[in-house]
């Protein structure tokens, strides 16, 4: 199953007393992380550390309640979550608007050492680090924040449309380390910055219309 790119709903608010809860899972380690390439839209697996992580990380999971599992269709995110999917046998719902930010523009995918090289004059402009969600330099072919700001917040709101039309109490979303950080910022009012583990965990619980959060593992404050 897909939920297709762009749909917009209202938040699904009102006196019904509808409640759930909604884990939000970072991905585990992918291939980019040790091959020293920029990741953000490049479709990078999971390493083979990452895979053996994920299998670990759903199994602390526990015996908490999951009745659906949302995912970002890139391969480190939908192998994660289908770790997940192989002890809860929920089901997985694809949401394409999940997938990370383009942070690094024409340099996704792409060797770090060779970047420099061959975008110097790219990389010389930067006071920031390269693709920093906190900064507002932009890398040439880059998404631009407000934008992607706009489509996390668009996209969380779909799901839990779509989580209250199928009755469900407890999700899964597993996504990015950007979609997350811009949760924190823009959903959850987190008015610091932070950085975040490998299969990183916040627990938010969402009611009538309003997202708050309830716990966070492995999310720091910068």
């Amino acid at each position: 199953m897909e939920i297709p790119t762009g749909w917009k709903r209202k938040s699904p608010s009102g006196g019904d007393g509808y409640s759930m809860k909604l884990i939000l899972i970072r991905h585990g380690e992918s291939v980019d992380d040790t091959i020293g390439c920029y990741g953000g839209a490049a479709d990078y697996p999971l390493s083979d550390a990452g895979k053996r992580a994920a299998e670990d990380a759903a199994r602390m999971l526990g015996e908490s309640r999951v009745d659906r599992i949302y995912s970002s269709p890139f391969k480190r995110a939908m192998q994660t979550a289908e770790a997940i999917n192989a002890i809860k046998q929920c089901g997985i719902t694809t949401v394409p608007d999940l997938r990370e930010r383009n942070s690094y523009g024409v340099m996704s995918g792409s060797n770090k050492i060779e970047c420099k090289e061959i975008y110097g004059y790219l990389l010389a402009e930067l006071k920031d680090k390269p693709g920093d969600y906190y900064s507002d330099e932009l890398l040439l072919g880059a998404e631009a924040k407000p934008g992607f700001d706009l489509r996390v917040k668009d996209v969380l709101i779909l799901i839990a449309s779509d989580a209250k039309k199928n009755g469900y109490q407890a999700i899964v979303v597993v996504t990015h380390g950007n979609v997350t950080r811009s949760i924190y910022k823009n959903v959850l009012g987190f008015d610091r910055k932070i950085d975040l583990d490998h299969f990183a965990k916040t627990t938010v619980q969402y009611r009538k219309g309003i997202f708050t959060l309830i716990d966070m593992e492995g999310v720091y404050e910068k």
